[in-house]
């Protein structure tokens, strides 16, 4: 802990040279890195020291974070040292350091290089590129928090909310990589370099061009789409499109008139259930029209369409 030893006495800290912090959490001299409550648990690293207190009054407890939302501290005075979850006390927290260190982590390896970008939602942030690498951090109160990004590759495709994501970023301060899915921005983010570009951590954006998004409500993807399934309305062609690479399927009417509609169901329970009526839309000119793309990964969807308002109703298969 470089120098720096906190313990619990009652519901005081006391440090080296610097006693009784009930008014301030500031170590001057022996912390290095200050972070705040409204940044939320996703900055912390193990060996951190949190402080907690009531609002508008200073520090009156301390802990040491383990990682993974786990803390070691002693609840109360003439209580044992016991691990228990940061959930426990967030209420009170108020912030926390970072101690000096004797030795340069491989964390800081990549000092000065990488850009800024801000999560968004809940992020896992994962020991390697997929989704049953451990977990070395998470950020579980949805609090968007600034991290830096060194590099980025293709790994395992991630699905959240209707969007899937191959790429993934590798955060060098936390030594983890997060899903793209969490960093807002383009599913590649503009003008970070594929981790080719450090032979310490490699792989490459090949096949990120296929990828990646299929946003609920988005523009198909139609190279390499086909026709799941089909069926006819007063001749015209009712199709439900699927995209095998995104996951995503779409509505189409082909051989129609302006006025003709297509829209597309999905279903989380085999078809027993539906959310109706998702991309519906109109043929206004021509012949055809086609839907929005929806997420079709591990749900059931069709199409339907009809002779115009008030026509009858055909709806494919579900797929």
């Amino acid at each position: 802990m470089g120098g720096w030893s906190p313990y619990v006495r009652g519901e005081t800290t006391e440090t080296r040279g610097c006693r009784d912090r009930r008014s301030s959490f500031a170590a001057p001299g022996y912390a290095h890195t200050k972070f705040l409550k409204s940044q939320g648990s996703g900055v912390l690293q193990p060996g951190d020291i949190m402080y907690f207190g009531r609002e508008g009054f200073g520090p009156t407890h301390v802990a040491l974070y383990l990682g993974n939302g786990k803390m070691v501290e002693a609840p109360q005075s003439g209580a044992k040292i016991q691990v228990n979850d940061i959930s426990a006390r967030w209420d009170r927290y108020q912030g926390a350091f970072r101690p000096h260190a004797d030795v340069t982590p491989m964390v800081w390896s990549w000092d000065g290089r990488g850009g800024f970008h801000k999560t968004w939602g809940q992020p896992n942030l994962r020991q390697d590129s997929n989704t049953s690498s451990r977990i070395n951090f998470t950020n579980g109160n949805g609090i968007s928090v600034k991290v830096r990004v060194l590099c980025q590759r293709v790994g395992e495709r991630a699905t959240l909310d209707g969007m899937v994501n191959n790429v993934w970023s590798f955060l060098p301060d936390y030594h983890s990589w997060v899903s793209n899915l969490f960093v807002q921005g383009p599913a590649v983010l503009k003008d970070v370099p594929s981790c080719g570009d450090y032979p310490e951590i490699g792989g490459t954006l090949a096949g990120a061009e296929n990828n990646t998004s299929c946003g609920d409500g988005t523009e198909p993807n139609s190279a390499g789409a086909w026709t799941a399934k089909s069926t006819t309305v007063f001749g015209r062609t009712v199709e439900l499109r699927y995209n095998s690479t995104t996951q995503c399927a779409w509505g189409r009417i082909v051989g129609g008139a302006p006025g003709d509609e297509i829209w597309v169901d999905r279903s989380a329970d085999g078809g027993n259930t539906w959310s109706p009526m998702l991309g519906f839309t109109t043929i206004t000119s021509g012949n055809d029209a086609y839907t929005t793309q929806w997420n079709d990964a591990g749900l059931v969807m069709r199409a339907c369409g009809t002779n115009g308002p008030g026509g009858a109703i055909e709806c494919t298969g579900w797929f």
